[in-house]
């Protein structure tokens, strides 16, 4: 693929000039997942490795074995060791990450977030998957339009340091309030990461609530927990869950009835997207509008307030779609 180098004035896309060659040495660009070797970040690397080998890249992704802030830390420091060109990160913990992102930065890094943010942080620019509102608001209208505009709700999400779940659950609290104020959110649960974790708060959740609606799961780490919990109880039409999961990880639940929805976006494209941007910049190229990227055959919408560039709206996986989709 001939990529541009693209001055972006507005929405318009004016091409100004071949970005000029790369060094002797080939171009390095490393993704810091949350977690290592789920669903969702084997499809991003698999976008991400096409992005880098179209561009001429060289792409290396590595990430902690549990939902580590410390081992995440460690992993950052070693690629800005390593003299990485670009290395994109989504981030567990904002505050661990600050001064790191800055020392790379200093030292000439590209450094971006894709996937969850750090706007406290001097990254440069965040790769999103879809605005964080939209992603909340789909996730309960899609709830709601299955168990009406009166019941009770539980959230199960991943670290409180995760700064794009805290985000999410904002929005369908916000929603709830504003559109639908029969819907009561009886509880917002943490996890360490882990499906057991997740499985344990949902069946609190049930005991607690008898008569609980719905289950929501902000993580692909507590999607398959809150099904298994639901499937466990015999509650399959009397408790719906949900959440922001990967086709491969709720096909089951979606066909067994437990998790009839979720909502979610292409992980490849978000991991194709998060390379296109690290190799523009790294080569002297802006953002500063909308612009087209050919791999993906879209517009990618840029949000110059927050430096934010979005790969688009949400997806709703279903029994009726669900097999369309691997990843």
């Amino acid at each position: 693929m001939s990529i541009k180098n693209t001055l972006l004035c507005g929405a318009a896309l004016v091409v100004c000039a071949a970005f000029p060659a790369l060094a002797q040495d080939t171009l390095r660009i490393a993704f810091i997942p949350q977690i290592e070797g789920i669903p969702y970040y084997v499809a991003m690397r698999e976008g991400a490795e096409l992005a880098a080998e179209e561009l001429g890249a060289t792409y290396v992704q590595e990430g902690p074995t549990s939902t580590n802030a410390a081992d995440q830390l460690r992993i950052f420091d070693s690629f800005v060791n390593q003299g990485f060109d670009v290395i994109a990160i989504s981030p567990l913990d904002e505050e661990t990450l600050k001064p790191a992102i800055t020392r790379a930065i200093d030292q000439g890094i590209v450094v971006l977030t894709s996937d969850a943010d750090a706007p406290g942080s001097d990254r440069q620019f965040f790769v999103a998957q879809a605005l964080d509102a939209d992603l909340g608001y789909t996730l309960l209208d899609e709830t709601v339009a299955r168990i009406g505009e009166n019941g009770k709700i539980a959230i199960v999400s991943d670290s409180p340091t995760i700064q794009s779940m805290q985000n999410w659950i904002a929005a369908v609290q916000e929603r709830a309030e504003t559109t639908y104020p029969g819907i009561e959110i009886v509880s917002v649960d943490h996890t360490d990461g882990t499906a057991q974790r997740a499985y344990q708060f949902a069946t609190d959740a049930m005991t607690r609530n008898p008569d609980l609606n719905a289950i929501l799961g902000m993580a692909s780490t507590t999607c398959p927990g809150i099904a298994q919990a639901v499937e466990a109880a015999g509650a399959i039409g009397d408790v719906m869950t949900a959440g922001f999961c990967s086709p491969n990880t709720a096909r089951d639940y979606i066909k067994s009835g437990a998790m009839p929805f979720s909502v979610l976006w292409n992980p490849a494209d978000l991991g194709y997207l998060t390379v296109w941007v690290g190799h523009h910049l790294a080569n002297d190229g802006q953002i500063s509008g909308d612009f087209e990227v050919e791999g993906l055959n879209r517009t990618i919408q840029y949000l110059p307030e927050t430096e934010v560039i979005v790969l688009g709206a949400p997806a709703v996986f279903t029994e009726e779609n669900v097999d369309d989709f691997d990843f």
